[in-house]
C-alpha cells in the first residue's frame, strides 16, 4: 500500500481520486450502486466532470465526518490499536485508490464506517450488508491488503 499525504475533501484528494477507480466507486463499477449507475461513473470518468454536493448532501457527509470522529475510540477498542484514516494506492495495482476511515500501523486491519440509520443497522445486526458495502469493502482490502475490515454504521452517539 502506498500512503499518500492528503486529507479526504481537500483539492489534492479530489484531484488524485478523479486519476484513479476508487473503492467507493467500486458498487458502481460493479453495478451494485443505490447512488451512481455504471453508465453514469463511466461519463464522468470519461468527462471529469462531478456532480456537484448540494448544501443537503454536504450537510450528511460532514455528520458522517462527525460521527465517524466520535465511534474512532470504540472501533480501536474493537480492534485493540488506534486507527488512522489513510488515503492510499495499491502497489500491484496503482490505478487503484481507497480512503480508509481507519488503518492500523500494521496495516493489518482496516474500519469503514457509515452514516447510521436504521434499516443499516438492523443490516449489521444480521450480518447481512447489502452488496454494494461489501464490494467496496473488498476493493479496500484489495488496495491495503489487510487481512480484514471492521465496518460500523453510528451516529457517534454510544446508543447508536
Amino acid at each position: 500500500m502506498i500512503i499518500h499525504n492528503v486529507r479526504q475533501g481537500t483539492e489534492e484528494w479530489h484531484q488524485l481520486r478523479a486519476n484513479h477507480f476508487t473503492a467507493s466507486e467500486a458498487p458502481a463499477m460493479a453495478g451494485v450502486s443505490k447512488y451512481t449507475s455504471r453508465a453514469e461513473l463511466l461519463k464522468q470518468k470519461y468527462t471529469g466532470g462531478i456532480p456537484e454536493v448540494s448544501a443537503a448532501q454536504q450537510r450528511i457527509v460532514d455528520r458522517g465526518h462527525a460521527a465517524e470522529a466520535a465511534a474512532r475510540p470504540v472501533a480501536e477498542k474493537i480492534v485493540g490499536e488506534e486507527l488512522y484514516p489513510v488515503v492510499a494506492t495499491s502497489e500491484a495495482h496503482s490505478h487503484l485508490l481507497a480512503s480508509f476511515d481507519g488503518c492500523s500501523m500494521l496495516e493489518d486491519v482496516i474500519w469503514e464506517t457509515k452514516l447510521w440509520n436504521q434499516d443499516l443497522a438492523a443490516a449489521v445486526r444480521a450480518n447481512d450488508l447489502p452488496e454494494h458495502y461489501l464490494v467496496q469493502m473488498d476493493k479496500q482490502l484489495l488496495v491495503s491488503g489487510a487481512e480484514k475490515c471492521l465496518f460500523t454504521c453510528t451516529d457517534g452517539t454510544p446508543e447508536n
